[in-house]
């Protein structure tokens, strides 16, 4: 076998695991649009450059026919090693920067991730379903401002630490008993076609796709480490109905 076959071998065996890997955080931990709000792009690239990329050129290099079959061996086992750490690496990297909650406060959403909650403010959530961290998907919920004047002082001194309400577990609440005040605070889609004067026909089929007339949606900015998006609502009940790659501010 020539070095270029063995390299392409290599290369078709890192691919299907990419595309493994790939499908795996697009399908569950990382649903469109979230991909695009927290930068998944750039964690992709580097995963995949570095395994589907460095492996096969290694083997490329280093691979001779001319060696034993013992030598071989290890040389392609040292390298298969290598790029399996590589991946196990990336993905801890990818798990622990998936989104796990959007918070809703107030008159947005944020896009909290997994590594903003320590395991110390889990454990202090009210509701039990909030002290562990989802697997298949963020899930919505709701936080509000505490009426206790000494929480309200610790939010706002954690604040000047980068550290808001919504990576705060112990305030949230189901959203679904909530989402009432999501579609209060809403605000008119002629303003997001205002924002963004580009994107009218994409905003008026996400309209008719939801299968409202306009005077009953709204939108909501999410913000997320990346980009924010807007969040299309019903007026009347606060239901989520779709996110739009769109600049709401």
């Amino acid at each position: 076998m020539s070095r270029w076959k063995a390299s392409s071998i290599h290369l078709a065996v890192s691919a299907v695991i990419a595309a493994a890997v790939l499908a795996l955080m697009l399908l569950l931990w990382y649903p469109h649009p979230y991909f695009a709000a927290v930068g998944g792009q750039q964690v992709l690239l580097i995963l995949l450059g570095v395994d589907v990329t460095l492996g096969p050129l290694v083997t490329l290099l280093i691979f001779n026919a001319k060696k034993s079959r013992k030598a071989l061996t290890f040389d392609l086992s040292v390298i298969a090693l290598l790029q399996v750490s590589a991946l196990i690496y990336g993905m801890s990297v990818v798990f622990q920067a998936r989104p796990v909650y959007v918070v809703f406060s107030k008159d947005s959403f944020d896009l909290v991730t997994a590594h903003m909650l320590s395991k110390e403010d889990l454990a202090k959530a009210r509701f039990p379903d909030y002290r562990s961290l989802p697997l298949t998907g963020p899930v919505y919920v709701y936080s509000e401002m505490p009426t206790d004047i000494n929480e309200r002082n610790e939010l706002v001194m954690s604040a000047f630490s980068g550290k808001d309400l919504p990576m705060f577990p112990k305030y949230y609440k189901p959203y679904s008993e909530h989402m009432a005040a999501a579609g209060r605070a809403a605000r008119p889609l002629a303003e997001l076609k205002k924002l963004n004067p580009d994107r009218a026909v994409e905003i008026d089929e996400a309209m008719h796709t939801s299968g409202r007339n306009e005077a009953d949606l709204g939108f909501l900015p999410l913000r997320a480490k990346h980009r924010s998006l807007a969040v299309l609502v019903g007026k009347s009940d606060g239901k989520v109905l779709t996110m739009l790659t769109l600049n709401p501010w």
